[in-house]
Parts: structure tokens; C-alpha cells; sequence
């Protein structure tokens, strides 16, 4: 977990400014060079308004640009890397690795009514990636990023070439960032990828993708943790926390085909494999333990090489029976593998956050030794059938059956095996009473993996047991009118909760149940208006034996109660290309340690920014500005792991985009 400080030394931040100078000078050059010499194009970056994308205000994400009630990693009070709730381009699988996001051309979250349009659904929501797809002819996007938050800068390019028929394609993508922490710490991503694209002809679609995500982070990871009952009242304005011989290295790969073919227009088949990894070779941390004036001790985590990947395999079926009937099933085969090791730790003595950590000379390197394997197997099958009952109403039903198998293999030890085969489904029905409301509800139970233990527990990488989720949601749409829409919904989500117990292992530690009301408005009241806002209420409740002794509060850590969210973008007539945009963003308060009760404060920030698209010959240009955090709201934060992080203080961000056809 990334934990920053503050501003640099006044050396420093003097030597910062020449580099930003040079930055600056690089990026001119580099427009020009896209300009004079173009390569070949992409989906759209900071060019493209992902307001303007949203459908709702749940979540969405083009490029580097986020917006939404809820992200990749957190849809109502759970985490979704944790359950596996990921389809690309409606395929399901499993994701052991991050996909860089210049593999898409966007992500949605789906949840509630539009949520329906996914067979076979999973409880608490599905994101959704999609692929980036390769247009006639020759594209490109350059994007140049000289001014990135708090220092750094980051290049980008995005391209996509194919023939005039549509026959033979590919996209891509190449990203190098040289990222800096508002503490100073560098981070340096790079990421690669490219899409091939194969259409012989009308009934038969071949789509594969390949994917690089190279990460090193000098310093490695660091937290804060609470030992106490009161927050610091002060948050460090410039400190060093983490250790100079500590770092984070790794690769994550993604790769996997898609093949889609239309036997007539009623019936059609997908088929596709994908297949993830993570080569984690080092990941070291620090981990300082503060009372309410700040000071503690630390300790140091030396992490040992970690291994993980998953395939899965998917064969689905699309029969149109009659114009208003459907019947549909799936075949699904995945396997995912885990070796970790146990990682080393280190005291480094007294800790004074105001003063930062101190140096400290390298450790010895860690021995070899040899890691626990852990390995889930499961296949799955399942049918389901929709239909059009009478205009106004609409069924849709399906089952499941699993077959899971999950493995642990200690050092020298003897295998633990867990077997579960259960019966899922999914039950929805939607009543339409006029051509603007559409009542809906839904009944879909699911089976999630657990996760794995974070970095701050005694039992560090080891994987938890998969258990079934359960969820119940009613809502409404209305169209306000052709460009104003509102969604609300009521659900609630059951299932057994991981968390840290009295002796600071993680486990499964009770149940979940999360009660909520969501909602949701989104369009454009005027022509040059427009709004994306909502809010959650979120009732996150625990349940078990820790929690009936008093052991632990009853409630989630790092899940507020209150959520909201307000963008507004406007476009001035007068100077055509222009929008200028507003986002408020706000929570209410969190718990930290369910032992202590401890909670982190509410806040609210402000973002505002503008983009502006011209021309320059042939050449469509989009020059994108941001300011984050404008009122520089600075508090902590509570994580689901139970650490300390703090929001992001004021940050700058320019871009320019160049775009080419041809």
C-alpha cells in the first residue's frame, strides 16, 4: 500500500523545478515529432470526457480518467479483485494479474439495472473491460503528460491499424510513466499491450490480446498503523518513511483469445481462454506503529519472490428461441495457482513521523527456502432462459453447478484440501408499467474467493477459502427525460467476512451483511450541461462470535456509511471546444480498528479542471488540465487492512493529446 508525506525540501523542490523545465521542453518536442512523423492510433485518453461516457454514476473509467461511486477494486463494501467479479468482452475470468488499462478501450461498473444485460451475474456487482478495438484504416493518439500530480511525467501512445474491410487488425499501446508520490517516493510503470483482430468473414470473429505491466517502486511500501485509541492530530508535512535498500519489483502478464462465431442470427457461440500472472520477484515494506503524538516504532518486511496465476476457460451459448425468447448457458474451466513465501521481518527501533525514517544499512539477504502452493480448481456449467412475458414485463432465470476444489500444500507438509459443490442462480425480473419507468429486481447467489492476507498480518500471502455470497436488490429507472435519467436501488448482500482477529491473523471471522440504498443521477438538463451525481448509503454490518463477545465492532473497516459524489460539466457556447468541469467528492467517517472502535474523519474535496479540443492541420489536438483536491483537504483514511492512509493533498495534472486518422 503507497502512503506519501509532503512536499519535498526547498533543494530539492529547486532541483524539481528544472527537471518539470525539461519535462516541459521533452513534451513540446514530442508533440511536434507525433505531428511531423505519425504512427498509428488508439481510443481516445484525456481527449475523451468519461462524463460524457457514464451511464450512470457508478463507476466508469476511460484512460487514466475515473469517475463513478465505485472503482475496479471496492463496489459495495466489497472487494471485487477478492470475489473475481471480471468479464472481458463478456468473457469470464479470473484475474491473478492487473491488465493495463491501455488494453481497453473502457471499464464499467455494473450494478443494478444495468447489470441485467450480464448472463450469468455475481452478487455485488461485475466489472466489465472492453477491449480496445482496431477502426479502418491508420490511428494514433500520443498523449504527453509533462506535468503529473506531484512531479514526474508520464508518455503514452495508443494505436490501432486495420484494413478496409475490417478483415485483418490490431491495436496497441506502449506507456512509460516516471511517477512521483507527493512525499518524493518514484514509482516507474510501464505497460504494453496489443489486440490482433481476425474476421474472415460476417459469422466468425478471432480477437486475442497480449499485455506487459512492469512496476518498480524505490523505497518499496510502507503504513501506518494505530496502536492506540486517538488519531495524530498533525499529518507530516515532508518526511522520508520508507527504507532506502527497500523495493517493490514486478511483472504482471495477461493474454487470451476470443472467439465468436454466428452460426444464424439466432444462434451464435463465444469461446475463450485468458490467462494471467504475477512474477513478484520483491516487495519490501515498513510498517510504523504511532500512538496519537506521532512517534512509535517500525518494522521492516523483507518479502520473498511471490507466484501467481490463473487460466480459465469459457464456452458460451446464445439461442434466440422466438423475437422475444432467449436461451443461453455456459461451460466454464479455471484454475489458479499460488506459491508464496513467508517474508523475513526486521525492527528498526524508535519512529517519529514528523522526522521520518531514518537510514538504515541493507539486511542480509533472505535464504532460500521453499514456498506453500496453493491451488483452486473448479468447473462450471450452467443454463438460463429469459422472455418477454407480456410489453410490459420481463423474466430471466439461471443455474449454476460448481464444482470447486481448493489445495494448500505447506513446505514438506501434507496437502489440505477443501471441496464444496454448490448449486448458484440467478433470478430477475423487470416491470415497465410506461415507456419511462422500469421497475426491477434481482435474487443472484454466487461463490466468491476470500482473498489474501495483507501484508500486516501474522499470517502475510496466505489464501482464504472460497464462500457463497448471496444478494436481493429492488430499484427503478426513470427517464426523467431523453437525456435525464435516474436509478435507485435497495440490495442486500450476505456471505462470510475475512478480517484480522484478537491475535492478528487473517481469517474468516464472521458474516457480512450489507444493507444499502443506492442512487443514481445522470444527463444533461441544458445542452451545455452536464451532470453526473449520486450518492450510497451503506449500512456494513458484522456478525460472529468476535463480534457478539465484544472482541469486534460490528461494522466494516474502511467502508464509510455515506458516499457522494456531484461532477458537473459545462461547455460555454461562445468558445466552441471548451468544457470546463467540477467534481465534489465526499464520505462521511470510517472505522479503523474494530478492536478499539477507532474511526477516521469524514471529508469532502473539490476537483476542477478544463479541456479543450483544436485542431492543428490534420491533427486533432485536446489540451487537458486538472487540479485535485483544490481546498487541499487534508485527513486520514482507513483501509480495509486496518492501516492508516491519507487522501491525496492539492495536485496538478496537464496533458496534451494528439490525435491522427488516416
Amino acid at each position: 500500500m503507497y502512503v506519501s508525506g509532503g512536499s519535498s525540501a526547498p533543494a530539492q523542490a529547486r532541483s524539481g523545478a528544472a527537471r518539470q523545465m525539461r519535462h516541459w521542453l521533452i513534451g513540446a518536442v514530442a508533440g511536434v515529432f507525433a505531428y511531423v512523423f505519425p504512427g498509428a492510433e488508439a481510443a481516445a485518453q484525456s481527449s475523451t470526457n468519461v462524463a460524457n461516457v457514464a451511464v450512470d454514476a457508478f463507476g466508469e473509467r476511460v484512460g487514466s480518467e475515473q469517475i463513478g461511486l465505485y472503482n475496479e477494486g471496492s463496489v459495495r463494501g466489497f472487494s471485487l479483485q477478492d470475489s473475481g467479479n471480471y468479464r472481458i468482452d463478456g468473457a469470464y475470468f479470473i484475474r491473478s494479474a492487473n491488465i493495463p488499462p491501455l488494453a481497453f478501450d473502457g471499464t464499467t461498473i455494473r450494478v443494478g439495472i444495468n447489470a441485467l444485460g450480464v448472463d450469468f451475474p455475481a452478487p455485488s456487482g461485475i466489472v466489465e473491460y472492453r477491449l480496445s478495438t482496431a477502426r479502418p484504416g491508420f490511428n494514433e493518439e500520443f498523449e504527453a503528460t509533462p506535468l503529473r500530480d506531484y512531479g514526474g511525467n508520464a508518455w503514452l501512445l495508443k494505436g490501432s491499424a486495420a484494413t478496409q474491410d475490417g478483415k485483418y487488425g490490431a491495436a496497441y499501446g506502449v506507456a512509460v510513466m516516471n511517477e512521483k508520490g507527493y512525499d518524493g517516493q518514484k514509482r516507474h510503470p510501464r505497460w504494453y499491450t496489443f489486440i490482433p483482430t481476425w474476421r474472415p468473414n460476417e459469422k466468425f470473429e478471432l480477437r486475442g490480446f497480449f499485455s506487459l505491466d512492469r512496476f518498480q517502486r524505490t523505497g518499496g511500501e510502507y503504513v501506518f498503523v494505530l496502536s492506540g485509541t486517538e488519531l495524530p492530530a498533525a499529518l507530516p508535512e515532508s518526511t522520508k518513511n520508507w527504507a532506502d535498500w527497500a523495493s517493490t519489483n514486478q511483472y504482471q502478464f495477461g493474454s487470451g483469445a476470443i472467439a465468436r462465431y454466428r452460426f444464424s442470427d439466432r444462434v451464435a457461440l463465444q469461446t475463450s481462454f485468458i490467462w494471467t500472472k504475477l512474477e513478484r520477484w520483491r516487495q519490501d515494506s515498513v510498517t510504523h506503529t504511532i500512538g496519537a503524538d506521532g512517534t512509535g516504532t517500525s518494522t521492516a518486511i523483507r518479502g520473498r519472490p511471490i507466484e501467481a496465476h490463473s487460466k480459465a476457460v469459457e464456452t458460451r451459448l446464445h439461442w434466440q428461441l422466438t423475437e422475444g425468447q432467449r436461451l443461453f448457458g455456459t461451460a466454464r474451466w479455471r484454475i489458479s495457482d499460488t506459491d508464496s513465501r513467508p517474508a523475513g521481518s526486521l525492527a528498526l527501533g524508535a519512529f517519529n513521523m514528523f522526522d521520518g525514517l531514518s537510514s538504515t544499512p541493507a539486511p542480509a539477504p533472505l535464504s532460500e527456502i521453499v514456498a506453500t502452493h496453493d491451488e483452486a480448481r473448479q468447473i462450471m456449467g450452467g443454463i438460463g432462459y429469459e422472455a418477454d412475458i407480456t410489453d410490459a414485463i420481463w423474466l430471466r432465470g439461471s443455474v449454476l453447478k460448481t464444482r470447486y476444489q481448493k489445495d494448500r500444500t505447506p513446505p514438506g507438509g501434507t496437502t489440505l484440501s477443501s471441496r464444496a459443490t454448490p448449486w448458484l442462480y440467478d433470478f430477475a425480473a423487470t416491470f415497465t408499467p410506461t415507456e419511462s419507468l422500469t421497475l426491477f429486481a434481482t435474487s443472484v447467489r454466487g461463490q466468491e474467493e476470500s482473498g489474501v492476507a495483507p501484508s500486516n498480518a501474522a499470517n502475510r500471502n496466505e489464501v482464504l477459502p472460497a464462500v457463497l455470497a448471496t444478494q436481493y436488490e429492488l430499484g427503478l429507472r426513470y427517464r426523467i427525460s431523453p437525456t435525464m435519467t435516474l436509478i435507485s436501488s435497495l440490495f442486500q448482500i450476505e456471505k462470510p467476512t475475512p478480517g484480522l482477529d484478537v491475535t492478528n491473523v487473517y481469517r474468516l471471522v464472521g458474516d457480512a451483511r450489507h444493507r444499502g440504498l443506492e442512487v443514481s443521477f445522470v444527463g444533461r438538463p441544458h445542452p451545455t450541461v452536464n451532470i453526473v451525481s449520486g450518492f450510497v448509503l451503506l449500512d456494513a454490518d458484522r456478525r460472529g462470535e468476535l463480534i457478539d463477545s465484544g472482541a469486534l465492532a460490528g461494522r466494516a473497516v474502511g467502508v464509510p456509511k455515506v458516499t457522494g459524489l456531484l461532477n458537473v460539466t459545462y461547455s460555454p457556447p461562445f468558445l466552441q471546444g471548451l468544457s470546463i468541469d467540477s467534481q465534489i467528492n465526499t464520505q462521511t467517517n470510517t472505522l479503523l480498528n474494530p478492536r478499539t472502535r477507532v474511526t477516521t474523519p469524514a471529508y469532502t474535496t473539490l476537483d476542477l479542471g478544463f479541456r479543450y479540443a483544436f485542431t492543428v492541420g490534420d491533427a486533432r489536438m485536446t489540451l487537458r488540465g486538472r487540479v485535485g483536491n483544490v481546498f487541499d483537504e487534508d485527513t486520514w483514511t482507513a483501509s480495509r487492512s486496518e492501516t492508516l492512509n491519507r487522501i491525496g493533498p492539492r495536485a496538478y495534472r496537464l496533458a496534451l493529446t494528439t490525435n491522427f486518422s488516416h
